[in-house]
């Protein structure tokens, strides 16, 4: 017989994952202990979890559409005339409304029948045909039977084998003490003698789980999951989002002398997905640092005279506006620890609690660690000792999005608990592997951690390094800085494979000043050039983030993804070969990269980040080679100077506000056959450009497309476009000329709103 392979599925409510790892009969993993591999999605190792369908669809069980009719993932993503596109679906499979829940179980389904087939696709790089096939499928710990068994039967029906159910807390704490059991311990935050007492939150999208666990010898029990299916308490991610609409939707319609109407009452469907992105890559971030938020680029680029944020977003504007769901994270952490106190009369109770685990992107807000160690009292007291004393015992994962998925596929591995004669690795004789394989599909509870699913080659847990090399490839930060620093020309030796996230990006310029500055107490020098090793393959988010005296940096062939904001603000560089083997440019990876005069984009680039280029001030030639279908939001806004750029053919998608802003250079733009969807304030501002054909096959020219296209003097509109939307081109030439067939609606447009008609 083949190996065991392990398939780990994490379905968010944003975002979703598959990871795998294959084991040897025997238990031993192949390769590398804690190694993964992902199935890809468009290029990405994680898939949006969208599906669009057409908006006049009436969902019902036993519908059924034709292939055509659906999008996924990114695709769904973008807007696209006569289809509608649902989102957070998840968090309504426990709906208490029969009509909703069924919709949502609907989609559900569809969206793991998308999510086999992208898996069946890769079938032959993740394993090979004879393997025996073992699949977890996580939930939250609050669904009742009925929604747990449902996640299972729906994995079942898509096509997978073997399929059993796990909690995303009991997977995430696998996870988390599988790669850093051993340093805990190292690090005495672990007891030496007995139990050890950690609570751990996975905060994703939809929920926020929480699990009280008894650790000792290896094991993880869990005492209690919170919140149980009686508390209407999610404080998902979601939530913010919808906070930050709100917030960014009252500010529009404040000016509404500038921004019309139909811009603000639409603003909430077409841009949350932008909204998303600005919370976790601006938002997030600069309240950590202490900094406030002035503006939302998405809607200055269109509308340019917008003043600044009327309180900017601070802090302390945050907390006036959203307090009341702030106040629910101390709420769930007492009532967890009061249920865990009632399951289990051993258990201490809060002052017992030696470890927080903190996972899931929402984690990464400011207020969570202030609230867990009693600094931030206004929003809600939490009574755990141990932690306001020592609040390094916080842990926060260093991929908080993967955690569920990695401790799925840990599911054979044991904690890295290193006893006399027996070293990390090797399989324990006293482990039964069948426990693992017939845990039954819904435990949960008092019972060890013992579920199987797929992961990453990741460190969870910042600490000391022993020794510059590296342990997992990884290069990490402190690694980085223990390796690096002071150094103004890096060359990272071989045996890394990844650069990890945020690892150059405490080389700060002598320059820096202020709050930044006064992170170290001695600035070392930014580095001026980098050289990667060949095996290289993945260079995370942030890695190299505002190295701004960076100007060189030597990317190996091989090299596969480049992360968020990988090199954002890198102020200086001006020489980057991306080489064809990339197939991930993530979102801002090079926004703000002044100095960058030439770029190339790969035909393995399936999507293009959003505003991947961003502010490129001096960006002046963009190659995109075949194979390109999506041009993310904002990829090349702002890069006034952009003089040619080539569009080949395959491309689908120009996301909105993709030129906006290349103002003097454009003047000529020819769009491939294979264009289907020009996003809104595409072209905006492009006032060099001076003729434009639209494809046939386009349906809409959304609005503000062409505004302010001072130079525009011809455009060819085909017979396929029904749709023109409002202000598309405001501030045109009064005798922009409109090349069109006589009869179609382009005509009628033209004649309607006094534009100079010229039939073909």
């Amino acid at each position: 017989m083949g190996a065991k392979r392990v398939v780990g599925i994490d379905f968010g409510t944003s975002t979703s994952v598959v990871r795998v790892k294959r084991y040897e009969q025997s238990g031993l993993p192949l390769g590398d202990r804690l190694a993964i591999s992902n199935v890809i999605f468009d290029g990405y190792e994680s898939v949006p979890t969208l599906v669009q369908i057409p908006e006049d669809v009436v969902i019902v069980p036993e519908l059924k559409l034709p292939d055509e009719d659906y999008e996924f993932g990114r695709f769904a993503a973008s807007e696209q005339p006569g289809m509608r596109t649902w989102r957070n679906f998840k968090t309504e499979l426990e709906s208490s409304d029969k009509e909703t829940r069924n919709r949502a179980r609907w989609l559900t389904s569809r969206f793991f029948e998308y999510l086999y087939r992208q898996y069946r696709q890769q079938i032959l790089q993740l394993g090979d045909s004879g393997d025996e096939e073992i699949v977890y499928v996580s939930y939250p710990a609050k669904y009742g039977p009925a929604e747990r068994e449902f996640m299972i039967s729906v994995a079942t029906e898509a096509g997978f084998r073997n399929v059993r159910g796990i909690t995303e807390p009991e997977a995430a704490v696998k996870a988390l003490m599988v790669q850093g059991e051993k340093d805990l311990r190292e690090q005495k935050l672990l007891r030496e003698e007995g139990p050890s007492y950690l609570l751990f939150a996975d905060m994703g999208a939809g929920t926020t789980d929480l699990a009280v666990c008894r650790y000792e010898k290896g094991r993880t029990e869990i005492i209690t999951t919170w919140p149980d299916d009686k508390t209407p308490i999610y404080f998902g991610g979601k939530e913010i989002d919808g906070i930050l609409c709100g917030y960014v939707e009252d500010y529009l319609k404040k000016h509404g002398d500038i921004v019309p109407a139909y811009f603000a009452d639409h603003f909430r469907e077409k841009y949350i997905e932008a909204v998303k992105t600005w919370k976790e890559v601006t938002v997030s971030r600069s309240l950590k640092r202490g900094r406030e938020v002035p503006y939302f680029e998405a809607v200055k680029n269109p509308y340019p005279l917008l003043p600044d944020f009327s309180p900017a977003i601070s802090r302390t504007e945050l907390e006036k506006t959203a307090g009341g769901y702030l106040k629910n994270f101390a709420v769930l952490i007492n009532g967890c620890l009061q249920e865990a106190s009632k399951a289990d009369a051993d258990f201490p109770g809060g002052e017992g609690i030696d470890l927080v685990l903190l996972t899931g992107g929402h984690s990464q807000w400011y207020f969570i660690p202030e609230i867990l160690t009693g600094k931030a009292v206004n929003l809600g007291e939490v009574s755990l000792p141990k932690i306001q004393a020592e609040p390094s015992r916080i842990r926060i994962s260093g991929k908080p999005q993967d955690t569920v998925a990695v401790g799925m596929v840990y599911g054979l591995l044991r904690e890295a608990v290193e006893a006399p004669g027996k070293p990390v690795g090797k399989r324990d004789e006293n482990w039964d592997e069948n426990q693992v394989e017939k845990r039954p599909d819904t435990e949960i509870g008092q019972h060890s951690v013992k579920a199987a699913a797929t992961v990453k080659q990741t460190q969870s847990f910042h600490r000391p390094i022993a020794a510059a090399r590296p342990s997992n490839g990884i290069l990490t930060k402190d690694l980085a800085k223990q390796m690096f620093s002071g150094k103004m020309a890096i060359i990272v030796p071989d045996g890394f494979t990844e650069i990890g996230e945020e690892a150059f990006n405490y080389f700060l310029s002598n320059t820096v000043k202020g709050t930044l500055g006064n992170l170290f107490a001695k600035n070392p020098p930014s580095p001026t050039s980098v050289q990667l090793p060949k095996g290289l393959r993945h260079i995370r988010k942030s890695a190299f983030e505002h190295c701004v005296d960076l100007w060189s940096v030597d990317l190996p062939d091989g090299l596969i993804s480049i992360g968020n904001m990988a090199f954002e603000d890198c102020k200086s560089l001006r020489d980057v070969t991306i080489p064809d083997s990339v197939k991930t440019i993530g979102a801002r990876a090079f926004a703000g990269c002044a100095r960058l005069g030439k770029i190339n984009i790969p035909a393995g680039v399936t999507e293009l980040g959003a505003q991947a280029f961003y502010a490129c001030e001096y960006l002046e030639n963009v190659a995109i080679q075949r194979g390109t279908q999506i041009i993310g939001e904002s990829a090349f806004a702002m890069c006034r100077m952009l003089k040619s750029i080539s569009l080949p053919e395959g491309i689908r998608v120009i996301g909105a506000s993709a030129f906006s802003g290349c103002t003097w250079g454009v003047r000529d733009i020819k769009l491939p056959d294979s264009v289907r969807e020009i996003g809104h304030s595409a072209f905006s501002n492009c006032k060099a450009l001076g003729t434009i054909e639209i494809p046939e096959g386009v349906r809409s020219i959304s609005w503000e497309t062409f505004k302010n296209c001072t130079g525009l003097s011809n455009i060819t509109i085909p017979d396929s476009v029904r749709e023109i939307g409002n202000n598309a081109f405001l501030g045109c030439r009064s005798y922009l000329t409109i090349c069109c067939h006589s009869g179609s609606f382009a005509e009628s447009y033209a004649r309607e709103h006094g534009y100079t008609i010229k039939l073909v």
